[in-house]
This record gives structure tokens, sequence and C-alpha cells, in this order.
């Protein structure tokens, strides 16, 4: 298994050097990527939501978690 931020070069590597491996997006990378994307007033809130998605006792408390912060943000940033 290889761990990396989300670099379409890197990524494409690890496809190609280590056939079979699997590839999983870094989680750090991931919600400082969130984190830098939200409005400065949305920080705080959306980064801890999310924190809650990543550390969810269980897939379905997870998508559950998802759904609701998509729901909540997708009309106060789309992006």
């Amino acid at each position: 298994m290889v761990i990396s931020d989300d670099h379409g070069g890197l990524v494409s590597a690890v496809q190609k050097a280590f056939q079979g491996a699997t590839w999983q997006r870094c989680q750090a990378h991931f919600l400082r990527n969130v984190h830098d994307r939200l409005p400065k007033a949305l920080k705080s809130e959306g980064t801890e939501q999310v924190k809650a998605i990543l550390y969810a006792p269980n897939l379905e408390v997870a998508r559950t978690l998802l759904n609701a912060f998509l729901k909540d943000y997708q009309d106060k940033h789309q992006k």
C-alpha cells in the first residue's frame, strides 16, 4: 500500500513502479486541502466536520457524516 498526496504524476508513477499496489490519499494532505479551500469563516467548523468523517467508527457513520457535510456546504461553498 502506498499513501501519498493526490499529485497526478506521483499517483501515475506509483501505478507504474508498484504494479498491483493499492494507493490511498493521505488524510493529512486531504484535510489540509479541504481547509485551504474553505472560506475563512467556515475553516474551523468545516475542518472539524471533515475530521469527524475521517475518524468515524465505521463506514455507515462516515457516509452519514459525509452526506451531511456535503448538504451543509454545497450551497455555502461549492468548491
